[in-house]
C-alpha cells in the first residue's frame, strides 16, 4: 500500500491512500479475466456445488460423531468442546442448512434430537449478541423451515411449535440483559439468574443493535410484543448516540448511553448494527429504520472511505485513527448491493479478492499502511463475509466473475484446512498453520453461502412466487385468516439463518379485513350458480386479471376456470378444512374450465403489494409461459 502522512502530535494524518499501481493492476487483469457469463461455465459451477455440500457433509458428520452434543468440534485432535453455553450449539447453528442442502431426512433427526435434550433451565453465562444470533436465530428458521424440511407440521404451525417454544425459553432469558435506563443491553447475562453481579456496562455497538430480526419475528409469531419492544428500543438508543457526525463508535456504556471507545468503521463490533437497520427495515417494512441507515451509511462513505477500503475513523471528526481493514467489513457489499450500489460493491470485493489471492484467505485485520498483516491478527476462523457478499453480487449481476472468486475460496480452503474430521481455523495466513477449532458458523454460514454461490433456481431465491398458502377459521371471530409462511421471499440474519417475511402476517396481527383479496376469494361463493362446489371470484378481481377488459365468457365459467386454476396452482391441499361441507382436491381438478391464454400463472409478491385492499394481497402476472401446479 502507498501512503502518504503527515505526523501530528497525537498520530497519523492521512490525506491520500491507494493501493499500489502494480497490485492493482495484476486484480484488474485477473477481474477481466473471471469476468464471463455462468452459462459457458454450467458444468463446473454443479460441480463445485457439490464440493460445497460436501464440505458440509464432512465437518457435519465430524462433528456429530466426534463432539455432538458439546458446542463445537476440535477439527484436529477430534474432539468437542463447550464454548458459548454447553447447548449443542452447532447442531442449532445448522439446523437450516440441511434444508438449504436438502437434507431433509437428517434436518428431521436433528430435530429430534434438539427438542430431546436441548435445556436452557441452566446455571451458565452466556453473550446475549452469540446466543441471540446463534441459538435464537437457529431455533426460529428451523422452525419456519419445517415445511420447506417436509416434517409434519405442529398443531398450529407457523404460529406454534416445540422449536418455537425452545426459541422463545432462550430468548425469555435474555430479556433481563436489556433492563437498563438506556435500553442498551449488558454483554452477558445467565440462563438462570439474569445479569450476572458486577457485570460491565460496557457493551459492543452490534451487541446493542442486533436483535430485531430474531425478537421482532418471535413477537409477530407469538403476539409477546415484549421482544419487538426491547429490540427497538436499543436502536433507538443507539442512533440517538450517533455524533454530529453521524457516526457511531464501537463500544458504548450501556447505563449513561455514552461512548467509550470512539472509533467508527464498519467492522468487528458495529457491522452487524448496519446491517439489520438495513435488513429489518425491509423485512418490517419500516421505513424509519431505513432512513436511520441511509444516514449512517452516507456518513460513512464520506468519512471512511479511501479507495473503496474502509478504515476507522473517529467518530466526532471523521479522521482516521487505524488505517487497517478487517475480514469482517467484507460483509459490507452484501449490504451496498441490497441498495443498488452494485458499483462500489464490486469494488471493496475486488480490493479483498487482491488479499485472498496473495494470502488464500482474509487475514483478521490487514495493515494500510505496512502493507502487511497486522501483528496478531493472523488468524481466519473460517468466516464467510466474503462469500456471503459473492452471493449478493452473483445474483445482482449474473457475472461468471464472481463464482470463480468463490471458487478460489472454497479451493483455498478445501486444500489448507480439512482434516480427517472437519476444517481448522487457520491460525496464521502467512504460513497457513492451522488451530484445533471450528466455530459452528461454519456449517451455519460458510458452507451454506458456498453452496448457494454455485447453486442455480434455489428456493431461497425465489422473489416469493410460490408456496402453499394456508387459510384456517380464527376460533374467537368466525373470520377466515390467510396465511403464506414460505411464499414472500427470505431475509438472512447475521447468522445467515433464513426468515420468510410471509409469516408476518400469519399470526399477530391476525389478518381479518373483510376486503382482503383472498380472504374475499375463499369465503364467497358463487350465489347465482347452480355449482356450489367452488368460490366465486369478485368482479373487480376479474377485472384486475383482465387489465379492466371486458370479460368474454359468462361469469359463471369465468368464476369456474379462474377459481380452479388458482387452487391448482397454489396447491391447495387442505381443501376440505375450509369448507363447511368437505371436498376433495381432486374434485377441484376434474371439472372443465377455460383457462385463456392470457392468464398463465399466479404470482406471490413479497414487495409490491397490490392497491386493490390496501393490504398485503396476491398480484397476477401475465404471459408467463410455464404453469407450475
Amino acid at each position: 500500500a502507498v501512503v502518504s502522512t503527515q505526523s501530528t502530535g497525537f498520530g497519523i494524518s492521512i490525506s491520500v491512500m491507494r493501493i499500489s499501481v502494480s497490485i492493482r493492476f495484476v486484480v484488474y487483469l485477473l477481474v477481466g479475466f473471471l469476468s464471463v457469463r455462468s452459462l459457458d461455465h454450467a458444468p463446473e459451477n454443479l460441480e463445485y456445488r457439490e464440493k460445497a455440500r460436501e464440505m458440509f457433509e464432512h465437518a457435519y458428520q465430524g462433528y456429530m460423531e466426534h463432539a455432538y452434543p458439546e458446542d463445537e468440534l476440535r477439527p484436529i485432535t477430534c474432539k468437542g468442546h463447550s464454548t458459548w453455553g454447553n447447548f449443542s450449539l452447532t447442531l442449532i447453528d445448522s439446523l437450516d442448512t440441511l434444508v438449504v442442502l436438502g437434507k431433509h431426512q437428517e434436518f428431521k433427526e436433528s430435530v429430534e434430537l434438539v427438542l430431546q435434550h436441548t435445556n436452557f433451565s441452566i446455571d451458565k453465562n452466556v453473550s446475549v449478541f452469540e446466543t441471540n444470533i446463534r441459538v435464537v436465530g437457529g431455533l426460529l428458521s428451523a422452525h419456519l423451515l419445517m415445511e420447506r424440511g417436509g416434517m409434519d407440521l405442529p398443531q398450529g404451525w407457523p404460529c406454534a411449535g416445540p422449536l418455537l417454544d425452545l426459541a422463545v425459553d432462550v430468548a425469555s432469558r435474555l430479556l433481563p440483559a436489556f433492563n437498563t435506563p438506556t435500553g442498551l443491553p449488558y454483554g452477558t447475562t445467565n440462563l438462570l439468574y439474569g445479569v450476572p453481579k458486577g457485570e460491565t456496562t460496557v457493551t459492543g455497538t452490534a451487541g446493542c443493535g442486533t436483535f430485531l430480526m430474531e425478537f421482532g419475528t418471535l413477537s409477530r409469531l407469538t403476539g409477546d410484543p415484549s421482544f419487538e419492544h426491547v429490540a427497538r428500543r436499543a436502536l433507538r438508543a443507539l442512533f440517538k448516540s450517533r455524533s454530529k457526525m453521524d457516526l457511531v463508535g464501537n463500544h458504548i456504556d450501556i447505563s449513561r448511553g455514552e461512548w467509550i471507545f470512539r472509533e467508527a468503521g464498519i467492522g468487528g463490533n458495529v457491522d452487524s448494527y448496519y446491517e439489520y437497520l438495513l435488513k429489518a427495515g425491509l423485512f418490517f417494512e419500516d421505513f424509519d429504520l431505513i432512513t436511520q441507515f441511509k444516514v449512517l451509511y452516507n456518513a460513512v462513505v464520506k468519512n471512511l472511505q479511501h479507495d473503496f477500503w474502509y478504515i476507522w475513523g473517529n467518530m466526532n471528526t471523521g479522521s482516521p485513527t487505524l488505517p487497517s481493514v478487517s475480514t469482517l467489513d467484507a460483509f459490507w457489499p452484501s449490504l451496498q448491493v441490497l441498495i443498488g450500489d452494485i458499483k462500489s460493491a464490486g469494488r471493496t470485493l475486488s480490493n479483498f479478492y487482491s488479499l485472498i489471492s496473495h494470502f488464500g484467505f482474509t487475514p483478521e485485520l490487514f495493515s494500510l499502511l505496512s502493507g502487511q498483516v497486522s501483528p496478531g491478527s493472523e488468524i481466519y476462523p473460517l468466516r464467510p463475509e466474503f462469500v456471503e457478499s459473492l452471493v449478493y453480487m452473483y445474483q445482482a449481476t449474473g457475472d461468471q466473475m464472481w463464482r470463480n472468486m468463490g471458487k478460489q475460496v472454497l479451493d483455498s480452503i478445501e486444500f489448507s484446512t480439512k482434516t480427517s474430521c472437519g476444517y481448522a481455523t487457520v491460525s496464521n495466513v502467512v504460513t497457513h498453520q492451522l488451530e484445533d477449532k471450528m466455530e459452528s458458523f461454519f456449517l451455519s454460514e460458510t458452507t451454506k453461502y458456498l453452496y448457494l454461490l454455485f447453486s442455480d433456481d434455489h428456493w431461497i431465491f425465489d422473489m416469493g412466487v410460490w408456496g402453499n398458502i394456508s387459510i384456517t377459521p380464527d376460533p374467537d371471530t368466525g373470520e377466515y385468516t390467510t396465511c403464506a409462511p414460505n411464499s414472500f421471499g427470505y431475509v438472512f440474519t447475521t447468522e445467515a439463518h433464513p426468515l420468510p417475511a410471509g409469516v408476518l402476517g400469519c399470526c399477530y396481527p391476525r389478518q381479518r379485513a373483510p376486503d382482503n383479496l383472498l380472504e374475499t376469494l375463499y369465503r364467497n361463493r358463487s350465489q347465482d350458480s347452480n355449482q356450489q362446489d367452488f368460490f366465486s371470484i369478485p368482479n373487480k378481481i376479474l377485472e384486475y386479471m383482465t387489465e379492466k377488459k371486458k370479460v368474454k365468457v359468462a361469469e359463471e365459467e369465468a368464476r369456474c376456470w379462474a377459481g380452479e386454476h388458482f387452487l391448482a396452482v397454489v396447491g391447495a391441499s387442505k381443501l376440505c378444512s375450509w369448507w363447511e361441507e368437505p371436498l376433495s382436491r381432486h374434485h377441484v381438478h376434474r371439472h372443465d374450465c377455460v383457462l385463456p391464454e392470457w392468464y398463465s400463472r399466479y404470482e406471490i409478491y413479497g414487495v409490491e403489494w397490490s392497491r386493490m385492499s390496501g393490504k398485503k394481497a396476491f398480484r397476477v402476472a401475465k404471459n408467463v409461459n410455464k404453469v407450475k401446479t
